[in-house]
């Protein structure tokens, strides 16, 4: 049976006589056929101010025991392993999703009968990430409530299991238990295809789709859980409608084709969840990442990947003069080596997305690509940004706006990780027109200072070119957790480490960066690591604190701040 459609009306009555119909609606979905619900969470939505409570099945994705790669004597991997890690072995992710439009959304979270988390078995304290994307969450007879007046994608920590201690390298060999998470997908009214319609083809659980084209050209998965393959390849103008009551297993590719025989017009959209937990990692192989190939003016929108066995969205634009590709309210839930979120290589959209990956997570390196107003968050590995060689001019790429929830690596001594990384750059490389700006980690256990950068010592003597480089508004107010091996290994810096005079780190401007208590007006600010760089240059403006305080409400605004420009 379809998820419960819930609607609520408000009929407005104007000084005129004349009235409107302002149409108040939450839409939930209480059941999946053929899925379980989560082991550790139920959730209910209702309206605010109504006394009209609506259940919302949680779903769940689990981290499995890992199975690491086989090798030969070389060193050389033979068979893929899963990709799971040790680490992470038996955490689970909960979520619900929900449609709403035009009224503010309470929604309850309580422990499931029997369940104890961190050795309560009711809810004891709950806190909302993005913090500025819901109500601070209330505890009320061992239950949280958290209130939503607009399209948002949050996490809710639950009993301290992320806010009271690290989760990272050394937790697990600690003693440290599983971790279950419980996020909340708020999302737009998404429009459902008209099934009278001649080429809406309604697709049952089990049931294959059609391979006759002419019978179809948007596929409604009806709920429950279905099984594509791997991959599904989508021709021009397919259209997926997968709602919140649908599971969907499999990958989907567009054609292996470029220019006019590429994918053109395709749209997957809906509240509902690809799920990659039963595709192999196969390292190397194409056919287990969620999206990859390229296509022009495609649309992905709403979903939930979850545990993605590869790269997730690996998908280049077959045109960059054309239509771009769109990717908008993505939420991807992943718990393997390689699952790194995006990489749109060019002419691509990314907005307000939520991804929780165990790898990098955006790429930066591409002509027209925008990456703005999205939720990061890593348990294991990767970096939040790793940038590769910019655009052709500042305008047309930026990447703004981004809320790292959590980030945490489970080693800490090696350069995988970090916030905004520029490691690996070959000398004769040129990365110019890098707009960074309003990024805030709001973890209050990163694994790392924010900035990273190193230069490849491959034997060639060419410089690597550095031009207009722009780090704005990067703030992380907590510095890197220490640990025991730090005596050993040296505690994580920020870092920035040429090779030599003519390889050096040029032309980069930090500007109203604020790290570890203090603005970056200098290296030394910053606690940087640094050798063989020129033309670095730190600005902080009189108002930056007051604009941080508005994103995160621990940061003074009274400390006046003089502009000053440190440049070296």
């Amino acid at each position: 049976m379809m998820g419960r459609f819930v609607y609520f009306f408000t009929m407005l009555f104007l000084i005129t006589g004349s009235y409107f119909v302002r149409a108040q609606q939450i839409k939930t979905f209480d059941n999946i056929p053929g899925r379980n619900p989560s082991d550790y969470y139920q959730c209910r939505v209702r309206e605010v101010g109504s006394d009209q409570w609506h259940n919302a099945f949680v779903l769940q994705t689990k981290s499995k025991n890992p199975i690491p790669d086989e090798k030969d004597e070389n060193g050389n991997t033979t068979v893929s392993g899963n990709g799971y890690t040790k680490q992470l072995k038996g955490w689970t992710a909960s979520w619900i999703a929900f449609e709403f439009s035009g009224t503010s959304v309470e929604v309850e979270i309580s422990l499931k009968s029997g369940v104890s988390i961190r050795g309560d078995n009711e809810i004891t304290s709950a806190m909302v990430r993005p913090v500025a994307d819901a109500s601070v969450a209330v505890i009320r007879d061992g239950k949280a409530y958290v209130t939503i007046n607009k399209y948002a994608n949050i996490n809710v920590d639950i009993n301290g299991q992320m806010e009271d201690q690290y989760t990272g390298m050394d937790y697990t060999d600690s003693g440290g238990a599983p971790i279950h998470t419980i996020s909340i997908f708020a999302n737009p009214f998404y429009h459902v295809p008209d099934t009278t319609g001649s080429k809406v083809y309604t697709l049952s659980p089990g049931e294959t789709i059609p391979a006759d084209r002419t019978r179809w050209d948007t596929i409604y998965f009806q709920p429950g859980v279905h099984n594509i393959g791997t991959p599904f390849t989508m021709r021009s103008n397919d259209v997926f409608y997968i709602p919140g009551d649908a599971v969907v297993h499999g990958t989907i590719h567009p054609v292996d084709a470029w220019g006019i025989n590429a994918s053109k017009n395709v749209t997957v959209y809906g509240s509902g969840t690809l799920s990659c937990a039963e595709v192999p990692r196969d390292k190397g192989k194409k056919y287990n990442k969620a999206f990859t190939y390229q296509g022009e003016a495609w649309r992905l929108e709403g979903f939930v990947v979850a545990d993605p066995a590869n790269h997730t969205f690996n998908m280049n634009s077959s045109n960059p003069n054309g239509n771009p590709n769109i990717y908008e309210n993505l939420k991807i839930l992943g718990w393997r080596v390689n699952g790194d979120a995006i990489n749109a290589f060019r002419n691509s959209q990314i907005r307000n997305c939520f991804f929780r990956t165990q790898d990098d997570v955006f790429y930066y390196g591409g002509n027209d690509v925008i990456i703005e107003d999205c939720v990061t968050w890593n348990d294991f590995n990767g970096a939040v940004l790793y940038v590769t060689k910019g655009a052709e001019t500042f305008e047309e790429s930026c990447f703004k706006n981004i809320d790292v929830i959590y980030h945490r690596a489970g080693w800490h001594y090696w350069d995988g990780g970090r916030v905004i990384s520029f490691r690996d750059r070959n000398p004769g490389n040129v990365i110019k027109n890098v707009q960074i700006k309003n990024v805030l980690v709001e973890d209050p256990y990163p694994a790392f200072p924010p900035f990273y950068g190193y230069i490849n010592d491959n034997g060639d003597n060419s410089p690597l070119k550095y031009e207009n480089i722009v780090i704005e508004s990067v703030i992380q107010k907590n510095a890197g957790v220490s640990s025991t091996k730090d005596s050993q290994h040296g505690k994580p810096r920020n870092t920035l480490l040429g090779l030599d005079e003519s390889r050096k780190f040029s032309n980069i401007t930090f500007k109203n960066c604020y790290y570890n208590g203090k603005w970056l007006r200098s290296f030394e600010d910053g606690d940087f690591l640094q050798t063989y760089t020129s033309n670095i240059t730190f600005l902080v403006d009189g108002d930056a604190s007051l604009k941080c305080s508005v994103r995160n409400g621990d940061i003074e605004a009274s400390t006046p701040l003089s502009k000053q420009d440190s440049s070296y």
